[in-house]
């Protein structure tokens, strides 16, 4: 299929990150304070589209990556003096732009599904870090990993709801990381067993939200009534007893529990919430998949909260391409600056990857594959990202082009020349030894 010269990806990116609004952020920031050899839009982008030059955004590599595309030959301290405080500003600044731009899709939810005005997932990832930032991100299990942080995400399935990011150490509770407010109202949120907690649905409640989780093991609420099938036996059990008996396929009633409040005046209050419990029997092992949700079930049945919880699948494919593809592993820096902005930029990269999925959609559509194939053209967030890594070297550069940015004249000889000395010259080898014997 030929497309018209101006529908170009590289053109969807400039329009996402302009060169003038990297520059005005690089001032305003205090990256840039007065015009060096390192430009800000060069820099952001190196940082962003270099994911395939290695098998971590090594600064080496990223420094050669930068020559190469810019045709400016640096020295390593005056590309390492860039990672500072006000380089991860700057970039989660870009962050939240990529964010903020990301396009709501055409798809809207139909079904017993209408009734929702999004879906949004929440999960987090760990990044095991070097261990000298055990002060900054201490990591939980120490016998093996002394520093991790964490990645906390809030993913919109139809990119029609507010998309959350942040970074925080290995040991903040997943719970405790958004503030549960308006954003959630006539949303549904799905929560992985790490942000199972009674006061964070309560919230959700209050707010106009609902969700699903998984119930944590070892949670014993009380039935108090039931919603499928003949089960008055079942009224006034704990579910852990009730689970002893029973032999239906699918266990769908209501619970009561009870949590404790945050403390007010020195003092904590207990109370009760009463939600929907959902259980679908495994017919292979006898055991149930145990659900907990305030959607009743006129609104979504038995069956259909587990189809729905599967939806999850789709954050587990979003890290995998972050670790697998964009680099989002492997920091052996201990400075903490160095690794906030690999974090940030593996992100951005992930966030451009979605923009250029979208800005695809956009080309096959203006040129009407879809009335072609009869089909809804796709492209797999991890498809495209194997597709991306081995062409991320010409895609910064005719990116860099589109900014206007000219690649000065530089020979290949000398750029290997010049970064293939021996950085090291007064160091004893073993050459020297010897020559010296």
């Amino acid at each position: 299929m030929t497309f018209r010269s101006k529908d170009t990806v590289e053109q969807a990116l400039c329009h996402l990150f302009p060169s003038a609004w990297l520059e005005a952020q690089a001032q305003q920031t205090g990256l840039v304070q007065r015009q060096r050899k390192i430009h800000p839009t060069a820099l952001f982008w190196t940082l962003v589209l270099s994911f395939g030059i290695g098998k971590a955004r090594n600064l080496a590599l990223l420094r050669r990556a930068y020559e190469a595309a810019t045709g400016t030959l640096l020295s390593a301290s005056s590309f390492y003096e860039r990672f500072t405080a006000t380089l991860v500003l700057f970039l989660q600044q870009a962050c939240a732009r990529a964010l903020g731009q990301l396009e709501g899709a055409s798809l809207r939810l139909t079904g017993a599904l209408s009734a929702f005005e999004d879906v949004l997932i929440s999960d987090a990832t760990v990044l095991r870090l070097h261990d000298l930032l055990k002060s900054t991100y201490a990591a939980c299990r120490t016998n093996h990993t002394q520093a991790a942080a964490k990645l906390h995400v809030v993913l919109s399935v139809l990119g029609l709801s507010e998309q959350k990011i942040k970074v925080t150490g290995e040991r903040q509770h997943d719970a405790h990381v958004w503030t549960i407010g308006p954003w959630v109202r006539g949303r549904l949120l799905l929560f992985d067993l790490g942000f199972f907690w009674y006061a964070l649905f309560a919230r959700i409640v209050q707010q106009g939200g609902f969700f699903i989780s998984r119930l944590k093991e070892g949670s014993n609420p009380t039935i108090v009534a039931v919603y499928q099938g003949d089960g008055t036996q079942l009224i006034g059990q704990s579910l852990q007893t009730a689970l002893l008996s029973i032999r239906r396929p699918i266990l769908d009633v209501q619970v009561a529990v009870t949590y404790k409040k945050r403390a007010y005046g020195g003092k904590r209050r207990t109370a009760t919430q009463y939600l929907r419990l959902v259980g679908i029997k495994n017919l292979l092992t006898g055991t149930y998949h145990l659900y907990l949700t305030n959607i009743l079930p006129e609104q979504l049945g038995a069956q259909a909260i587990a189809q729905v919880y599967a939806a999850r699948w789709l954050v587990e494919l979003l890290f995998k391409a972050l670790k697998s593809f964009y680099q989002l592993e492997g920091f052996p820096s201990q400075n903490p600056y160095v690794v906030q902005a690999l974090i940030y930029a593996a992100v951005i990269t992930l966030l451009v990857s979605r923009h250029l999925e979208q800005a695809l959609r956009r080309l096959l559509a203006a040129h009407q594959a879809e009335e072609e194939t009869g089909n809804q053209l796709a492209f797999p967030l991890l498809r495209l990202a194997a597709v991306l890594t081995p062409l991320s070297a010409p895609l910064l550069w005719a990116v860099l082009q589109q900014a206007g940015l000219r690649r000065a004249p530089l020979s290949l000889t000398a750029l290997i020349l010049k970064e293939a000395q021996d950085p090291n010259q007064q160091r004893d080898s073993i050459l020297r030894r010897l020559q010296n014997i």
